[in-house]
């Protein structure tokens, strides 16, 4: 097995896509797949395009865009770190239904969906992971239908910083992944009430310079969201 036959089965093996699969079967997918990396900017398909395989991130941020008949663009969604997508309409054989843009540096898995469609005729219990998977993106995207109608603009850019670190506890320095209007457009607000909510948020510990953003207490600003949203 060669070293990125190696990093794609890694790939493969930390999503719930793959869980519980033989690594002999994983092995097979990882062979006829690859590892890809891309520059910020950088499209990854576009919408129309038949869609021949899905995909793994490994490292940064994907937005997914789509274009309306009048031409102009609507951010969909944005894919982190361990995340899948693409993955329905690539087994099904269909087209993808948005383009897919690499909103910062990415690493990814690109997953032959012949590969697995082949493993689950072969084995079709594997199918109930696709399952599983799909149903993981819908209670995504209904959280963010909940967000978007429940949750005022400040709670939305507060709630998005806190998913940007693992600590639970203590103060956090990170670096924002893409541009604040790709932010905006994520969370459904104007570029201009995104910096009125970060200039809002230093009353609860949180400074924001540039890219830059230091939480002085994680478990507070947690604290106040959620008593916010009861």
């Amino acid at each position: 097995m060669t070293g990125q036959d190696k990093a794609v089965m890694a790939a493969l093996s930390s999503v719930a896509l793959f869980t519980g699969l033989p690594d002999e079967i994983i092995g097979r997918i990882a062979a006829r797949s690859r590892l890809e990396r891309c520059r910020a900017g950088q499209t990854i398909f576009t919408q129309g395009a038949f869609a021949a395989s899905f995909f793994i991130v490994v490292e940064g941020w994907i937005k997914l865009v789509r274009t309306r008949p009048d031409g102009r663009q609507t951010l969909l969604t944005t894919f982190a770190c361990g995340e899948t997508f693409a993955e329905a309409v690539a087994m099904t054989g269909g087209r993808y239904p948005a383009t897919a843009i690499a909103a910062t540096e990415v690493a990814l898995a690109r997953v032959s969906a012949d590969a697995l469609r082949d493993e689950i005729a072969a084995r079709p219990e594997i199918s109930f992971a696709m399952i599983a998977a799909t149903a993981q993106h819908l209670h995504q995207m209904v959280r963010q239908i909940e967000q978007l109608k429940l949750q005022s603009g400040d709670e939305r850019v507060a709630d998005f910083l806190l998913g940007l670190t693992d600590k639970e506890l203590g103060s956090a320095d990170f670096t924002l992944p893409f541009d604040k209007r790709v932010i905006a457009n994520t969370l459904g607000i104007a570029q201009e009430t995104l910096s009125r909510a970060f200039a809002r948020l230093r009353a609860f510990g949180v400074e924001v310079e540039g890219a830059h953003v230091h939480i002085k207490d994680i478990s507070c600003l947690r604290a106040r969201l959620e008593r916010r949203s009861a």
